[in-house]
């Protein structure tokens, strides 16, 4: 059994954080989910902030509805998680800069910093291979995973198509007994993610759709380091500057995505 748990905030009613598409990157990711990865829809929950007719993106409502998917990880072989928002720094009192997710009522309740989804991505079951994507800016450690892997130089498109050597790794003392937890981030910690049009002629992020591009033209059977470098290098090929991130509770990510 798989579930998902999807969260596209375009900030209606904060003119001054508006976003376009991200929104519509929870909606691509679903209809995908559903059409090439045997997920049920009753088993994916959205969380939008356009509609009463789902469950708003509060920072409560995040952390109450990651913490029930976790929850049930014993049960399930895989969960998909994608947040598409706002993301920023905040140095906390050690000056040390942290990761954060920006929720729909940040201004009542606060943000969501990585240390928090690190607590919660700990519960976990280890049977339960866990995909979760963020499509923000400064998203590159966000879920604070003991393994990073990103391209060295992603400015040429000659070491961008490198595979294995080009892959910089950096150590977290951080362990986890879950082997498959994977996390793809829009970009690196100092930089920002961009926006895009899609075939539809959406806005949509330009990460959400790289990826989900990626996924196509592997025909949805790809590994987590193929993909993670295909990623890249769409990004690339499209006049993107962003570099995205793969991390992992893992040294060598090997799970393979497959189409049902």
């Amino acid at each position: 059994m798989k579930k998902a748990l999807l969260i596209g905030i375009d900030y209606i009613k904060n003119p001054e954080y508006y976003l376009r598409g991200c929104i519509n990157d929870v909606i691509v990711v679903r209809n995908m989910l559903i059409d090439a990865y045997d997920y049920n829809a009753f088993d994916i929950t959205i969380m939008r902030d356009d509609s009463g007719d789902f469950i708003a993106p509060t920072r409560t409502n995040i952390l109450r509805q990651l913490e029930l998917l976790f929850s049930q990880s014993e049960n399930l072989e895989e969960i998909w998680f994608h947040y598409s928002g706002h993301g920023s720094q905040l140095q906390n009192q050690n000056r040390e800069m942290k990761q954060i997710i920006i929720p729909s009522n940040y201004q009542e309740e606060g943000v969501i910093q990585d240390t928090e989804l690190l607590q919660l991505i700990q519960q976990i079951s280890n049977n339960c291979r866990a995909i979760m994507v963020f499509d923000c800016c400064h998203s590159g450690t966000i879920c604070d995973m003991p393994w990073t892997f990103e391209y060295t130089n992603a400015n040429s498109m000659e070491t961008q198509t490198l595979v294995t050597h080009t892959l910089a790794t950096h150590t977290n003392p951080i362990e986890m007994s879950n082997p498959n937890i994977y996390v793809f981030s829009g970009c690196r910690d100092n930089q920002k993610s961009s926006d895009s049009i899609n075939t539809l002629d959406q806005s949509i992020g330009a990460f959400s759709n790289a990826l989900v591009e990626s996924l196509r033209a592997s025909r949805h059977n790809i590994s987590v380091m193929e993909l993670y470098k295909n990623t890249c290098i769409f990004l690339l090929k499209n006049g993107y500057s962003q570099n995205p991130v793969l991390s992992s509770s893992t040294k060598t990510p090997s799970y393979i995505i497959r189409k049902s």
